[in-house]
């Protein structure tokens, strides 16, 4: 069952980019609609495949071996107007809520429920693309019955980065990869974390 979910997941994170590839010319355009500025409200789901890794420093015990399914539903309103106008790094800051419903499937199965608050920046150079960077954490409970890692309360703290696709002036497909974290903070006595590769996609809509 995960090595099917695994191809069905890889087979449309490959649709998504050679989609993008087209999109390539809009390099030096304007964002063609105003969906993004302070107050604009967007809601979302993104699916996600996350592939366990292992640090030396830290999380290098049986969580490295998680391979787990995503489910994130979003909130996000914008928190400022355009900044940079005239510089590469032109484009606005949104704030997301978002939902984190994580099925996991090995080395043993198991599942982690809680939500996240991530701050997200924006690149407004483009017209059709919009890349973003974003960071965050959040709070949830874990049980993946793991031998390094205690179930129970988990912080989620998490970085990344990834694209929006413009289809129309309300909705956009989101890809995206991050960095996400699982662990404790010393709650309890295993706390050896779960590093985790996410890779995400799914969809936007802007209420606003």
């Amino acid at each position: 069952m995960l090595a099917n979910c695994r191809k069905w997941f890889l087979g449309l994170l490959l649709m998504f980019c050679v989609c993008s590839i087209g999109l390539a010319s809009d390099f030096n355009s304007k964002p063609s609609s105003e969906t993004f500025g302070i107050g604009k409200k967007f809601v979302g789901l993104q699916l996600g495949y996350g592939d366990g890794v292992g640090f030396d420093f830290m999380g290098d015990g049986d969580g490295r071996l998680a391979s787990y399914l995503a489910v994130f539903p979003h909130f996000g309103v914008g928190v400022s107007n355009l900044l940079g106008r005239d510089s590469w790094y032109r484009g606005n800051f949104d704030m997301v809520l978002e939902g984190e419903f994580i099925r996991n499937f090995r080395p043993n199965n198991g599942y982690s429920v809680g939500v996240a608050t991530l701050a997200r920046y924006n690149f407004r150079g483009l017209r059709t693309v919009t890349p973003y960077v974003e960071a965050g954490g959040g709070i949830g409970y874990l049980d993946f019955d793991l031998r390094n890692q205690s179930d129970g309360v988990i912080f989620y703290p998490q970085i990344g980065a990834g694209f929006r696709i413009s289809m129309s002036n309300r909705m956009s497909l989101n890809l995206g990869y991050r960095l996400h974290h699982m662990s404790n903070a010393g709650i309890h006595d295993r706390n050896n974390s779960i590093n985790a590769n996410l890779f995400l996609l799914g969809f936007s809509y802007y209420l606003d």
